[in-house]
């Protein structure tokens, strides 16, 4: 019977997928019946191609809508059942559908009134207009439809000859492919330039020139922390910090961080990370870059995360685990190693029939992440593999008991029940 269950697993590949570490921004794609097709699929490239950020396709229903005139799509959801997004993306095309549903619009501002971040594309630059979000502010949009766009706004200033618009939380792009380089801006801001410039290389989109935006913002925190530094911004913003994602995003700091570096100030930058840190103590691509400032001042630093995985994978499972305790003694609060990596490396020994090999690595896995459910589920896999039933299944409750919507967990535990 085990092999039934085991077959099953494998060949569905309904596993838990590895978890994304740090915070995961989700991202609704916005998008009514005729809209534009790169608007919005170009932006959602760059979104999936970046660490850290959840895309679904949202519409005004469930039903199937058209895009282009020949390609059929389905929604995830409608506007009124979906997820909360963190980011809503309006693409051109199709955008009086939206403009003529009050709901819909409410929608989006009421996204806006409570912190949420929004990125038009093309023409969705007059929904965000119908919405209110571009009174009082400069923006852009394709470069015939000025007029269009005009026509729902009071107060707005339409800038043309620039990729993109950034006023904060209203980001406005240009046409079509302008799409793609508002999401890498905006990629760039929350998670760090150079998590920005990887998923424009795995894109292969070399077109991308950060700098052809238009800056209308600059976050007030940060500036106050490049201007006065850690103690100062602390004690100022002490309220303000308890709830940190509302003054700055991981990627700004990362940022100022980088700027500090390529000014010589490594100290300085080391500083604004170790700061960040203490916000945002996930975020490993974080630790990633502070691991290659404290190398630049002379700092112990502690090894990169392809050393643990790299000793996992040629099956040296116990050196890996020793090198994790010897580190954690020195750097306590860093983040060594991505979940996902280490659970990729414990699925390929998995997949080589080196079990033992692969529950240690899961094992260390779960050590550095006790809160993860997926890497329970890892584990209950393992030893379902391995025939230790028992094991499999206190470990599959434990990863149910962190996530009681892990549906393997409990068809893996219902298949073991008929054994």
């Amino acid at each position: 019977m085990f092999f039934a269950i085991y077959s099953l697993l494998a060949c569905s590949q309904t596993f838990a997928q590895p978890q994304a570490n740090g915070r995961e921004y989700k991202v609704a794609l916005f998008v009514p019946s005729g809209a534009e097709l790169l608007d919005f699929t170009g932006p959602g490239e760059a979104f999936t191609q970046a660490h850290g950020f959840k895309v679904y396709l949202v519409s005004l229903s469930e039903e199937s809508i058209k895009s282009q005139g020949f390609m059929d799509i389905t929604p995830n959801y409608s506007f009124k059942n979906c997820p909360a997004p963190d980011i809503i993306l309006i693409p051109g095309g199709g955008t009086g559908r939206i403009i003529n549903d009050p709901e819909a619009i409410q929608w989006i501002k009421g996204h806006y009134e409570k912190g949420g971040t929004v990125l038009s594309v093309c023409t969705g630059a007059a929904v965000a207009a119908k919405a209110g979000l571009l009174e009082g502010k400069k923006a852009t949009t394709y470069h015939s439809s000025f007029d269009y766009v005009r026509g729902f706004c009071q107060d707005c200033e339409l800038l043309e000859g620039v990729r993109y618009v950034d006023n904060g939380r209203i980001i406005t792009t240009a046409g079509i492919s302008a799409g793609i380089d508002g999401a890498l801006h905006l990629i760039s801001r929350i998670k760090g330039q150079d998590i920005a410039e990887q998923a424009a290389r795995n894109m292969e989109y070399d077109k991308w020139a950060p700098r052809e935006g238009y800056m209308n913002y600059e976050n007030a925190f940060v500036r106050y922390f490049r201007e006065n530094g850690p103690a100062k911004a602390k004690a100022k913003f002490e309220e303000e910090l308890k709830n940190p994602e509302g003054l700055f995003f991981v990627g700004e700091m990362k940022n100022l961080a980088a700027e500090l570096a390529e000014a010589g100030e490594a100290e300085k930058a080391a500083a604004a990370l170790e700061f960040c840190a203490g916000y945002y103590p996930g975020e490993i691509i974080l630790f990633n870059q502070l691991r290659e400032i404290y190398s630049q001042l002379g700092r112990p630093a502690p090894p990169a995360p392809e050393a643990f995985t790299e000793l996992a994978m040629n099956g040296k499972v116990e050196e890996a685990a020793a090198l994790f305790h010897k580190a954690k003694a020195q750097f306590p609060n860093w983040a060594f190693f991505e979940e996902s990596r280490m659970n990729w490396a414990g699925y390929q020994l998995l997949y080589q029939n080196k079990t033992e090999a692969a529950i240690g690595t899961f094992q260390l896995n779960a050590e550095a992440y006790p809160e993860s459910f997926n890497v329970y589920d890892s584990l209950g896999e393992a030893y379902m593999k391995d025939e230790q039933w028992e094991k499999s299944r206190e470990f599959y409750n434990k990863s149910l008991k962190l996530n009681p919507e892990n549906d393997n967990a409990r068809k893996m535990l219902a298949k073991m029940e008929e054994r």
